[in-house]
Order: structure tokens, then sequence, then C-alpha cells
């Protein structure tokens, strides 16, 4: 006949859970680690995009600038010769 212990079940099960703990660790640091890797090449993504976005309004209103400088050089033309 056998004994069935509780108390040895229960420390079994400590040890046990004591042996697996540093995977554990390991694989929710892990986890974690590539939630933030995910995050931050989101975040650079939408700051790349927002550069592209700055770049292209900064050369439209470049052009926008351009035009007007060269209005307003006709019209110092124009009122050059009128004078």
């Amino acid at each position: 006949m056998s004994t069935f212990h509780v108390g040895d079940m229960i420390i079994q099960l400590v040890f046990f859970l004591i042996t697996l703990l540093p995977i554990i660790l390991l694989i929710v640091g892990i986890v974690y680690l590539i939630r933030f890797v995910k995050r931050a090449e989101q975040r650079a993504d939408e700051r790349l995009q927002l550069d592209k976005e700055n770049a292209t309004f900064q050369k439209e209103q470049t052009k926008v600038i351009s035009e007007l400088n060269n209005r307003l050089g006709s019209i110092e033309k124009v009122l050059k010769d009128v004078e």
C-alpha cells in the first residue's frame, strides 16, 4: 500500500513551477520586446509619412513664393518704367 500525501504533491508542484519560472519569464520578455519593436516601427513609419507630407507641402510653398517673387519683380519693373 502506498500512502498518498498531498503535501508531497504540492512541494513537487512548487519545485516544478520554480524550474519553469525562468523559461516563462524569458517568453514573457520576448513577447514584450517584440511588441515594443513593432510599436517603435509603427511610430517610425508614421513619422516618415509626416515628413514626406511636410516636404511636399514645403515644395508647394516654395513654388508659390517663387511665383509671388516673379510677380513682384514684374510689378516693380512696370512701376520703374512708369516713373
